[in-house]
């Protein structure tokens, strides 16, 4: 999650970013203790005891949580744990969020993400999209499409594996075009500025691409989740789609504007540019079976995510087959279908039969589970303590006081522009330091009940703060693929802070934009 997160290196601009972490963790260590008990022990008229006691819990797992001090798993783990003990709430109700259907939709899209990894498709789709006529030796080209791919995949891969996969893709690129490039101390300056601005580029559009799909970074799915259990407001796959990838492209494409303007290529046209990624395309071989297979499975699973909302579309909302696809085709059962089939369908044809006739030999499963048990499950954790802690909140109350407290801080009943833009640099900023999933954790809970209290519809304000904590560009700790290319050694910390910085001040106003005109006028059902 966390740039602390990726293998240890001996980069020196990596150590620094452990040396930051390590002194927010031990003083984390310290606060989450002290905000515990001294919650605890604080006089609050108006709490209920059991809003009382999960106010110091969600004090204590919020210090948790930017500090993180101990893997953020475990501290959404230990809250509902606590919640239990101090008699907030039974164990069934404080762990049943765990199972909501939105885990299991969350599940299986890592395991087809996996899967597609496993057999090389997304490295295989990225050369191919790279070795298109678009970019004809172009750097300008060239840095548009390593950004418009790492966009593509993110919307279905990890980011943090998408940026993984492409960092070595797009620095091969660059020394390609560095043996090109005219041998003078002014060409290998812009050289090496147009590649520090291509790997930004990479990791922010990796960042983006999340926000198109449902599943395309963990706060998208905590948001579906929050406004149906807060506000009954249901988004099923296309309808987030409908907003999400607009907004995505519209985002990519003042990134990459400003981008090509901040970072002109050393030369206009480098020869034989495209023919070495053809020639690394070549190297992979055919398309194989399994590469087949795996993107056969995960179009079903596609398909599948979306006839719902086509039976609506085409029979209408009360008709039997859009009732029918509601209730028998849920995203989550979906994804746990789709993910089934990777460990029964094989991986290629059998071996060893027909011409001795002797017995086949077994060819092993698209997937197994010692490559599904190198998936992050500590995520899939984070969001369900996420919702444990979120439900709670509603359950006793608490998110109705702190809502009472943020409507003084903002004015009674704050106009929905005010109570947008608040959120939406609150979130943004915060998440600079704290994990985006971390942040629309503890912000939905209170943003959809503030919402509602001031008679302001939830919908915009909760996507837009969602969208929010995608948009984190200034600092490598802000991300994992910000940590990705910023421990290259290629990017130094004060473009990246300049740049972001900008990139920040922009995405406020493009999201308040958002929330302003696109979303409201967005129909759910």
């Amino acid at each position: 999650m966390r740039a602390k997160d990726q293998p240890p290196t001996s980069d020196p601009q990596v150590g620094g970013l452990g040396r930051f972490d390590g002194l927010r963790a031990r003083i984390g260590l310290v606060l989450a203790p002290l905000s515990l008990l001294g919650v605890a022990l604080a006089p609050m008229p108006g709490l209920s005891p059991e809003a009382h006691r999960l106010a110091a819990i969600v004090a204590m797992t919020v210090i948790l949580w930017i500090s993180e001090a101990v893997p953020l798993a475990i501290a959404a783990l230990l809250a509902p744990a606590l919640a239990v003990v101090f008699q907030v709430a039974p164990a069934a109700d404080a762990f049943g969020p765990f199972a909501h259907p939105l885990i299991f939709l969350f599940i299986g899209g890592f395991v087809l993400a996996k899967a597609l990894s496993v057999h090389g498709f997304d490295r295989r789709l990225a050369l191919w999209l790279l070795s298109r006529r678009f970019v004809s030796g172009s750097p300008r080209r060239v840095l548009v499409a390593v950004a418009l791919v790492a966009f593509v995949l993110s919307m279905w891969i990890n980011n943090t594996a998408t940026t993984a996969m492409m960092i070595p893709i797009a620095v091969g690129l660059c020394a390609s075009m560095g043996e090109r490039c005219p041998d003078d101390p002014e060409a290998c300056a812009r050289r090496d500025r147009f590649e520090e601005g291509m790997l930004i580029c990479l990791a922010y559009a990796a960042s983006l691409g999340g926000i198109c799909t449902p599943i395309g970074t963990a706060p998208n799915l905590i948001a579906v989740a929050a406004l149906d259990e807060y506000a009954g407001v249901e988004i099923d796959f296309l309808q987030w789609m409908r907003f999400g990838v607009p907004v995505g492209l519209a985002a990519l494409a003042l990134l990459l504007v400003f981008a090509t303007r901040r970072w002109p290529p050393p030369v206009a046209h480098v020869e034989g540019l495209s023919e070495s990624v053809r020639g690394e395309l070549r190297a992979l071989g055919p398309v194989t079976p399994a590469q087949r297979r795996v993107v056969t499975i995960f179009g079903f699973a596609v398909f599948g995510w979306l006839t719902p909302s086509f039976a609506r579309l085409i029979w209408g909302v009360g008709s039997e087959p859009a009732v029918w696809a509601k209730a028998a085709m849920p995203e989550g059962v979906v994804a746990i279908f789709a993910a089934a089939l990777l460990f029964v369908v094989p991986s290629g044809p059998a071996e060893g039969a027909g011409e001795t006739g002797g017995p086949r030999s077994r060819v092993p499963a698209l997937m197994t589970w010692p490559e599904a048990a190198t998936i992050d499950w500590g995520t899939v954790l984070l969001m369900g303590g996420g919702l444990a802690l979120g439900s709670l909140t509603v359950d006793t109350g608490l998110a109705d006081a702190i809502g009472a407290l943020v409507d003084q801080g903002l004015g009674r009943h704050p106009s929905g522009l005010l109570l947008l833009s608040t959120v939406v640099i609150l979130v943004l900023y915060l998440t600079e330091l704290v994990s985006n999933t971390a942040t629309t954790n503890m912000m939905l809970p209170v943003v959809i009940p503030l919402a509602l209290r001031a008679g302001i519809d939830p919908v915009p304000v909760a996507l837009a703060v969602t969208l929010a904590a995608s948009f984190a560009f200034m600092l490598p700790v802000s991300t994992p693929p910000n940590a990705i290319v910023y421990g290259s050694g290629r990017v130094t910390m004060v473009t990246m802070l300049r740049f972001g910085a900008w990139m920040d001040l922009g995405a406020i106003l493009f999201l308040i934009a958002v929330g302003t005109w696109l979303l409201p006028a967005i129909r759910f059902w």
